[in-house]
């Protein structure tokens, strides 16, 4: 039943399976004999295990020793440990659609929730957060941690810096530390010409500054002192964004959100 289960998980489209071709070959011994409704997706699994193309190893190799174990842990969602669900949830979604990362697209749909996001409420509890996080699986460790750096210039060590080792010694490996200050200075400029659309002139005065220091800017405080609050979800829904809107922030922005993007593609 585990080994129906794990299939179905791959047709489902919660996970890539990349079987080796005797691996494939057994599968589809099983499938005919087991379960004939999975026939078709394991033929077409062998054909891509005879005619294998170039790609990234795989996460995890499933073994028969632990199968109940592997199949409960690619069941659950994999959980994205952040400071503000709704902010920092906005954010990723966000970037996923702008670079066109369908696969974390698809696992953030309200259908699927492949990938959930857990509410740290603050960086302070994060680590022992992950941490708990964690425990929810045992051979597949599907947790990662997005922290703000609170660096307020580039080598500041910033605040959270810590908190990345902590993490990693609850046993969450997976953990992404903004190079810019906080979420906020990520906000494309669209961004903030949908929050202060009566204020462009604010707008183009943050867009003047270099990206070196604009990226450490307290934007909260910053916009505060000219009379704007910004909301607490920086990125809504109704704004389509582009990788083009984001690169426009800095040279290497698109380059470290792929990273990001990176990261999570681990855990799903």
């Amino acid at each position: 039943m585990s080994v129906i289960n794990l299939l179905a998980l791959a047709v489902e489209g919660q996970h890539e399976w990349r079987p080796s071709l005797p691996a494939a070959l057994s599968a589809e011994r099983f499938a005919k004999e087991e379960a004939r409704v999975l026939s078709e997706f394991v033929e077409k699994a062998l054909v891509e295990a005879a005619n294998p193309a170039p790609a990234a190893p795989a996460v995890a190799r499933i073994t028969a020793a632990k199968l109940k174990e592997f199949v409960a842990d690619l069941r659950r969602p994999a959980t994205l440990v952040v400071e503000n669900r709704l902010a920092d949830g906005g954010f990723v979604r966000a970037v996923a659609a702008a670079l066109g990362d369908h696969r974390v697209v698809e696992a953030l749909a309200p259908g699927r929730q492949w990938l959930c996001f857990s509410h740290g409420g603050g960086s302070g509890d994060i680590p022992e957060l992950a941490g708990d996080e964690r425990a929810a699986f045992t051979v597949l460790v599907r947790v990662a941690v997005l922290f703000d750096s609170d660096r307020e210039h580039a080598t500041h060590p910033g605040r959270n810096q810590d908190k990345v080792q902590k993490c990693r010694d609850n046993g969450v490996a997976e953990v992404h530390l903004l190079a810019w200050r906080m979420m906020e200075n990520y906000a494309p400029f669209p961004i903030w010409h949908h929050h202060f659309p009566y204020r462009p002139e604010h707008v183009d005065e943050l867009r003047a500054i270099e990206p070196a220091r604009r990226g450490y800017l307290h934007l909260k405080d910053w916009f505060k002192d000219r009379r704007c609050r910004v909301p607490k979800k920086v990125f809504p829904a109704d704004v389509a964004l582009t990788e083009d809107d984001f690169a426009e922030l800095g040279p290497d922005v698109v380059a470290e959100l792929r990273e990001l993007l990176a990261m999570i593609h681990r855990i799903l």
